[in-house]
């Protein structure tokens, strides 16, 4: 991860959340199988995974209906509340659902599909879009996370996290000169940032590579 022996503030507390979660998560299953003789139909994983499909059931269908009464009357505004209620609460159970199954598969595609469908619904939700980084990242994808940090920087083009998050994801998928300008824009909102000075240090190192790729 990169800004060595410094707290990335992004990144490293989902990637450990995630991480922790796995781990925690294989453990208890192999210890289950021990005791059980093989029955997985009490694994804490999948059952974490059925409980967040079960909320995202609950949420789409509470959804569907405050769409269907709003359908029958445009002005009522308890069910445009209820809407706005029922999508966060959607976008929440999605992000769990993605978690759970990258707890258990970290290369699940399904994982990322949940991601990005709790984005979808919460663009302007930066932890949503931390996750889908994270969980894409580790299948190596990263499309969809630049995809959202684009359209979320535009709305927010102060927050100086998102910039910062930006960047190390373009890095990772080889986008240098993308970085470059990502982690700039963090450092000139943020130039106080505890991890300004190690992005300082990052950013001529990242100068010097590109002006070796450039003449290269």
């Amino acid at each position: 991860m990169l800004f060595d022996g410094k707290r990335n503030k992004i990144l490293v507390k989902v990637v450990a959340i995630i991480a922790i979660a796995a781990f925690l998560g294989f453990g208890l299953i192999a210890g289950g199988l021990a005791v059980s003789g093989g029955c997985g139909a009490n694994d804490p994983a999948q059952v974490a995974i059925d409980e967040a499909r079960a909320q995202v059931s609950t949420a789409t269908a509470q959804a569907q209906a405050a769409r269907t009464a709003l359908k029958a009357n445009a002005k009522n505004a308890q069910a445009r509340r209820e809407l706005a209620a029922a999508r966060a609460d959607l976008s929440s159970a999605q992000s769990q659902l993605a978690s759970a199954l990258a707890a258990l598969n970290q290369s699940d595609p399904q994982a990322v599909k949940a991601a990005e469908a709790a984005v979808g619904l919460a663009p302007d939700d930066l932890n949503a879009i931390q996750s889908l980084a994270t969980i894409a990242l580790a299948q190596g994808q990263t499309q969809a996370p630049l995809r959202a940090l684009a359209r979320y920087t535009v709305r927010h083009p102060n927050d100086a996290q998102a910039f910062l998050l930006w960047g190390q994801v373009a890095e990772q998928s080889g986008q240098i000169p993308q970085a470059i300008l990502a982690y700039q824009q963090f450092v000139s909102l943020a130039p106080d940032d505890t991890l300004a000075p190690d992005v300082r240090t990052h950013l001529k190192d990242l100068a010097t590579q590109q002006a070796k790729t450039t003449t290269g």
